[in-house]
């Protein structure tokens, strides 16, 4: 018979392992031929089959009916008790045990005729299990605790049973709590890590219910620790129903069964059948990977060009080398690296780029300074009105040339005011200024910025 601990390791692994190979195995010959044949349903592709509807109930059909197999396994694994082995009940008082220990020595006894070795060892073992259930104080403790308790030595009373068997029973319980913190720390964060404690801790107070509930028999012998059951009988719990043959200790480890199958089935069916919508999710998966791949791509791009157009930037507002006039001039299909940057032309354009940013502050923030910004530009406005005032009076009105500057000045003045100027809005008449044109030197620089002037 396989061993608690060895049937769980056997169960970890085939939750790990069978799982996805039947879901694959039932799609391909099963649920895609039936879907195919009778509704003209096409099976998904490959690219796509573990993300699709059909999986995932395929997937939590083939986990489930595994569960209830392995609950039905762990199940009939648990070791029979003495009850059963008596064929009796297990509220059956002394003198029903000793009619029934009689019963079984009459087929299993060593002297009778074809019982063999194996009929032997269980006889010794009954008869040994019989001496120590005589006494109720160690029946009582042989009910919770299990077989284990017939190789305690120094305790005498239910308390001393019971406080040695919670200690006894507290390791199984450690070390599912550090192994459910293991499993937690390794894995993703998911809220089915919630579930998984909240099961445990079911599983723990259930326990600790089947040791502390009353006897299921009565005994007279000797002073209870507990409620008199015949007063306060032990409650019907729904796995009393289902094993009514069965005692606390058995139920107890069928429910270290169920948590195990249980947590692994949560953890793995869960996720399936709702998958989550969260981006760190996503991006752990397949898809992440695709949607991250394609970003770095985009990025990646985006550098380029960024850094084409910045190194475009710093050639045409450099001058030209003499050593570079009748070479190519970098473009923006052979553009080359910035390297020597020139002090007064970067000085200049951290000037002007401060100037932009602080116009651009001041634009949309209020207050004094705001104020003062935009009692500036209706000043410059005003005095590019008066200069055009004074070019237009300096000109002759009966002149043909005076004519069509004045109409052009009225033109302008009747376009002002709000909500008149159209879009894109016109540029005002230049204004003469006497003061002499500065030379520009072409060949000197491959840059020239024009900057107009709102009005």
């Amino acid at each position: 018979m396989v061993s608690g601990t060895t049937h769980a390791l056997l169960s970890f692994a085939g939750w790990s392992v069978i799982p996805d190979m039947a879901t694959s195995r039932l799609l391909q010959f099963v649920v895609n031929p039936i879907l195919f044949t009778y509704f003209k349903i096409p099976p998904p592709s490959p690219q796509i089959l573990r993300s699709t509807l059909r999986y995932r109930l395929t997937f939590a059909f083939v986990v489930l009916s595994y569960l209830a197999y392995s609950l039905v396994q762990g199940a009939n694994s648990i070791e029979r008790s003495f009850y059963e082995m008596m064929q009796v009940s297990v509220d059956v008082d002394e003198a029903g045990l000793k009619a029934a220990f009689k019963g079984f020595a009459k087929r299993y006894h060593p002297d009778r005729p074809g019982v063999g070795r194996d009929g032997e060892e269980l006889f010794m073992r009954v008869r040994t299990m019989f001496e120590a259930l005589k006494d109720p104080v160690v029946r009582f403790a042989y009910d919770r605790f299990g077989p284990d308790v017939l190789k305690w030595e120094n305790l005498s009373t239910e308390r001393e049973y019971l406080r040695h068997g919670l200690i006894y029973n507290s390791g199984y319980h450690i070390v599912t709590f550090l192994g459910l913190q293991f499993w937690s720390a390794i894995g993703d964060p998911s809220p089915v890590a919630f579930w998984r404690y909240m099961l445990y801790l079911s599983i723990l107070v259930s326990e600790v219910s089947l040791i502390l509930s009353p006897s299921p028999i009565a005994s007279s012998s000797f002073t209870s620790a507990f409620p008199d059951p015949a007063i306060s009988p032990a409650p019907q719990t729904l796995l009393h129903i289902i094993f009514p043959q069965r005692v606390a200790y058995q139920h107890i480890l069928f429910l270290h069964h169920l948590f195990v199958f249980l947590t692994i089935a949560l953890s793995r069916v869960a996720p399936m059948l709702f998958p989550s919508t969260d981006i760190t999710s996503f991006l752990r998966g397949k898809g992440g990977k695709m949607f991250m791949d394609k970003l770095n791509a985009i990025a990646s791009v985006t550098d380029k060009e960024t850094s084409i157009m910045l190194h475009t930037e710093l050639h045409s507002a450099h001058p030209l080398k003499e050593a570079d006039l009748d070479a190519d001039r970098p473009t923006l299909s052979k553009m080359r690296l910035m390297t020597e940057l020139d002090d007064n032309v970067m000085e200049a354009l951290t000037r002007e780029m401060r100037d932009m940013i602080i116009e651009a502050n001041v634009r949309k923030e209020t207050g004094p300074i705001h104020r003062a910004w935009k009692d500036a530009i209706a000043r410059g406005r005003s005095a590019a009105r008066s200069a055009m005032s004074m070019i237009t009076k300096d000109r002759p009105l009966g002149s043909e040339e005076g004519k069509k500057d004045s109409g052009d000045a009225d033109g302008w003045e009747g376009l002002k005011g709000e909500n008149k100027l159209p879009s894109p809005r016109p540029s005002p008449p230049p204004l003469v200024s006497l003061a002499p044109r500065p030379t520009v030197n072409r060949r000197a620089s491959g840059y020239v910025r024009a900057r107009s002037v709102s009005y």
